[in-house]
């Protein structure tokens, strides 16, 4: 049984928890550009995507390649793959933006802010795709 009460293994309990806090770091970063502070917003962005990477090839998909071999694809082995394909875009999308701003101040990546908002959506889904994954898997 997970620490968080359910029949979970360790890992993904801190998936779990990873997922949480690269949520909450996104929606400040979100804020953060909302009041015009972009390098702070951009520091935060990073940040959220490399705790998204990290926890994807560590956790995610290992356990997904699991469930997609394991079940047909319809139900939950279908709703894995919607996950991993939204997953993909979000981190390719990511690391895109992440190229185009480069450290710069204030940034060429302002062009960029439809495609920011596009991803932040994309990354929500994605977030909750996960949950109910988890939910699926594990409560």
């Amino acid at each position: 049984m997970g620490f968080l009460g359910t029949s979970a293994p360790l890992q993904s309990d801190l998936s779990l928890i990873v997922q949480v806090l690269t949520l909450a770091v996104l929606m400040y970063g979100v804020t953060k550009a909302k009041k015009k502070e972009y390098i702070r917003h951009a520091y935060l962005m990073l940040g959220s995507l490399t705790l998204t990477l990290w926890n994807a090839f560590i956790v995610m998909v290992p356990k997904a390649r699991s469930l997609v071999r394991v079940y047909r694809p319809y139900g939950l082995s279908l709703l894995v793959r919607i996950h991993l394909t939204f997953g993909v875009i979000v981190l390719l999308l990511g690391f895109y933006l992440m190229w185009v701003w480069r450290l710069e101040e204030p940034g060429p990546c302002f062009k960029q802010s439809g495609k920011m908002r596009i991803l932040v959506g994309l990354w929500m889904l994605e977030a909750l795709g996960g949950f109910v994954i988890y939910y699926l898997l594990y409560v």
